[in-house]
This record gives structure tokens, sequence and C-alpha cells, in this order.
């Protein structure tokens, strides 16, 4: 969700229906955290600049590949070699910015573990209701599936992760997804509850409505599924972050033990909301390790 100002993905601010007096500053203050964090511009830039590198360097690399109608629905595939697992990576901004091309160094990593990866833009809030993104992300994880064979990929072999509210699509997304395919789950400072988010201006440009918030939670998802969780949970959580971000994961991890599935959290010292993703990308990080397992690689 990365939650901020982004270099050329930002969508435009329009008028609200969130009343002023909606908004809950406690809730406002755990939630949107632009004023909290002035550096995640620095970061952002960072993170654009190894990612333009890794582009450039990276063998075979198809950059926005169509996977469904509409100007953002288009991925890039890192590949790794013939017959490779998949990780999907889901960009955040809660859901109303950012883009993908800021986020590619995450791949460099996994694709030298070999491990293909994809990383998908999405439409934005508030021209897209927050339904229509979640229903895009899940079409577009079903093309990754159906095309995998034409980019030399395992499409049996699927991990699912994304930031913040990429975090929640990629929920989403894999507690829906095709029976069989999703290995593992590994979201990243993730949004599972999204009541809370009503309280907020977030929600002045995404637009939720009460039932929206209920029905689009992967909390109420999971609590409606007809069998245990068939995959495990590993969730990364800065160590810096706000107290409703590392709630929100402890919350996710709690339900998805309740109905039995394995579940873990890794708290990355040091990092913020914004930083975290370096613990995502790096070797020696215990999700790293996670995400290898669970798609079969060492």
């Amino acid at each position: 969700m990365f939650d901020g100002t982004a270099p050329a993905a930002a969508s435009p601010v329009e008028p609200s229906p969130v009343a002023p007096d909606a908004v809950d500053e406690a809730t406002e203050r755990q939630f949107n955290l632009r004023l909290r964090h002035p550096e995640r511009l620095s970061v952002y830039a960072e993170h654009s600049r190894r990612s333009a590198a890794f582009r450039e360097a990276c063998p075979g690399v198809q950059l926005n590949r169509p996977y469904g109608p509409g100007a953002r629905a288009v991925m890039d595939v890192f590949p790794a070699g013939q017959g490779a697992p998949i990780l999907v990576f889901i960009h955040g901004g809660y859901w109303r910015t950012l883009d993908k091309d800021i986020f590619s160094f995450i791949a460099a990593a996994y694709v030298a573990a070999g491990v293909t990866v994809i990383m998908p833009n999405y439409d934005l809030a508030p021209q897209a209701t927050l339904g229509a993104i979640t229903a895009q992300v899940q079409g577009m994880l079903r093309a990754v599936v159906e095309d995998a064979p034409s980019f030399g990929a395992d499409p049996g072999r699927v991990v699912l992760s994304g930031h913040s509210a990429g975090g929640h699509l990629a929920a989403m997304a894999a507690l829906a997804g095709p029976t069989g395919v999703v290995r593992g789950l590994a979201p990243v400072s993730g949004l599972f509850a999204l009541e809370p988010l009503l309280r907020t201006t977030v929600n002045r440009d995404v637009r939720m409505s009460a039932e929206d918030a209920r029905s689009l939670s992967p909390l109420w998802l999971l609590d409606r599924l007809p069998e245990p969780p068939s995959f495990p949970l590993s969730l990364l959580v800065g160590g810096d972050e706000t107290d409703g971000f590392k709630q929100q994961s402890r919350d996710f991890r709690n339900a998805w033990t309740a109905r039995g599935g394995a579940a873990d959290i890794t708290h990355a010292p040091g990092t913020t909301h914004f930083t975290v993703l370096d613990a995502l990308a790096a070797p020696a990080s215990p999700t790293f390790a996670a995400i290898l397992s669970m798609l079969g690689r060492t």
C-alpha cells in the first residue's frame, strides 16, 4: 500500500462521499502514513533506481505483457528458466497509486534462486472500485496459470505476495484461486480487515461502503472457506510499523491457524512500512527462505 505520492502512477484525487466528521484521528494515524514518513519519496526513488537496473540486466524479461483488457492490465515477467515455479508480487498504494516498475528490484534474488517472478499492474481507485480491482487481480492469477507454459514456468507452483494493499489483493486472489495451484501466501504489511479504513481519509479515494469493507476483507473470506487453507501463510511486517498494521497481520495469522492452516509472522527489525520490502528482497531473510520452501526450492 505504499501510502503516499508516487512517481507518475498517482491517481487523481476527487471529492469524497466520506464526511470530514467520519474520520477518526486515532485510526487515521495508524493507517495513513504520509505525514509519519516524509522520507518515503527517497525510498521510492532508490527502489526505482534499483528496479530500472534490474530490468535492464534481466535476460528474457517480458515487460507490460497484457493479461486482460485495459491499459493497466499488464504484467512484467522475469523468467528463471524452463519449469521454474512462480512468485507473483502485487504492488501497494492503497489501491489508488504507485506502479509495478518501482518494485522490480524485489525479483532479482528470486530469479537468481530459480523462481520466475510476475509483477502486475491493476486499475486504480477512484476510477475503479475496490470490487473491480479485486476481481481484476483474481483474473490476473487465472491468466498467469493459463499462460505460464508460454513463458516457461510451472503453472502448478505459485506463491502470491504483495505489499500493504497489494497484500490484501494477494490474499483475496489466493483464497479464491484455482485449486491445487497456490502453494503459499506471503503478504508484506498487508491489510486483511478493511473496516477501520472507513474511518480514514483513505476512503475518500477508495470509496468503500460498509458492505464492501466486510465482503472484500480476506478475514471475512477466510472465515467462509469450506475447508481449512490448503497452503501455508507467511507474513512479513516491518518492526517499526504502526500498531494498526502489526495488528492486521496478527489477526490474520490467528484466524488462519484457527481454521487449521499453518501460519507464521516475521518482524523485520528496524524497517518501516516503506523499507520492509528490502527484507522481502534479501536472500538471507526468513521470508525469502519461506517462499523458496513453499515453491520447493532450497
